[in-house]
């Protein structure tokens, strides 16, 4: 009898599994749907429709500069909107405004306990919609952008490729185009876990959905994000490190990923793609599959040599910021001065 035990808690955790994937948590449609904007002195802050309040970063031209258009910047897992200061740095003094994001969850979450969680991959496409909306409103004639990195990537894939499937969140407001650098859309080899551990993992995914585990634990530390940094090396420097994560975020980022390549087929507007053979995270050829997948008659791939996972912040930055000005110069017309 001892030597069965394993088995049946593996059909346990099965059957937990095959129940909780058919009820993934859902967004209440009930509560408040006033989203709004608020600004002040000293802080960007922005409520969201369930009232939680989130900050942003924004970059603005110089005031004689003609507008040519809006970026907002999705950023990625245990990130934050300011890692988009490259770009913040450089799109201003063409024309562009820049808003960074920040995603509900980590590292800059008011809500410090709630770091390295979700309750549903719907809740980011619900918060970038609505940004979105509330940006749009206060500059209505500009052609606006989306530009995901990473986990951002995949929220940015996700929010452009349901547009119109999902009925429960308010529709996407119009976007002239995204911008997807390193997009995770498929996980290296290398990474996976053996089928038998991994179908343990996934069970438990489902099963303890609160529980928390560190990268560290996962041995995910220790890949190589730019020339010179692993993903320890570089959160170590940074305020807005998460030490931990959920099971439940790690679900919904491989609901995600694992619905990449079907948003891809129904994505109808421009796309620009940014990535590298050496990200230690999704191989070359998988972002290439995805990008030919893509809908979008106007799409364009720039690969990079020389760089790892975080383009923007290793040796190609100048020609990744070269592409990415070029591209959105020839979708943004110039308007007049402000």
């Amino acid at each position: 009898m001892p030597a069965i035990a394993p088995v049946r808690l593996l059909l346990c955790l099965l059957a937990a599994l095959f129940t909780c994937q058919c009820a993934a948590p859902r967004l209440d449609p009930t509560r408040p749907r006033l989203p709004r904007l608020t600004m002040d002195s000293a802080h960007n802050r922005w409520t969201c429709r369930d009232g939680k309040e989130l900050p942003f970063t924004k970059w603005s031209p110089p005031a004689s500069t003609p507008q040519r258009g809006i970026v907002i910047c999705i950023h990625g897992l245990s990130g934050a909107a300011s890692d988009f200061w490259p770009a913040g740095e450089h799109l201003p003094p063409l024309g562009f405004t820049l808003y960074g994001m920040q995603l509900r969850g980590q590292g800059n979450d008011p809500d410090t306990r709630r770091r390295g969680d979700i309750n549903s991959h719907r809740q980011w496409r619900e918060d970038l919609r609505d940004f979105t909306s509330l940006v749009r409103r206060e500059n209505p004639d500009l052609p606006l952008f989306w530009f995901g990195e990473s986990l951002g990537a995949l929220i940015t894939i996700d929010s452009a490729g349901n547009a119109e499937h999902d009925h429960h969140i308010a529709p996407a407001p119009p976007v002239s185009g995204i911008i997807l650098a390193s997009p995770v859309v498929s996980l290296r080899d290398t990474l996976r876990p053996p089928p038998v551990r991994n179908l343990l993992l996934r069970s438990l995914l489902h099963v303890l959905p609160s529980k928390r585990i560190s990268l560290e634990k996962l041995g995910n530390s220790e890949v190589q994000v730019t020339s010179n940094t692993t993903h320890r090396g570089q959160m170590q420097h940074t305020a807005h490190y998460v030490k931990d994560f959920t099971f439940r975020l790690f679900r919904e980022v491989d609901v995600l990923m694992r619905g990449s390549s079907a948003a891809a087929a129904r994505i109808n507007i421009p796309t620009l793609v940014l990535y590298t053979p050496n990200d230690p995270l999704t191989p070359p050829d998988q972002i290439e599959r995805f990008f030919n997948a893509i809908a979008a008659p106007d799409r364009q791939k720039v690969f990079f040599p020389n760089s790892y996972h975080l383009i923007l912040h290793d040796v190609d930055r100048p020609a990744a910021l070269d592409a990415l000005s070029h591209w959105l110069l020839d979708r943004s017309p110039t308007t007049t001065t402000r």
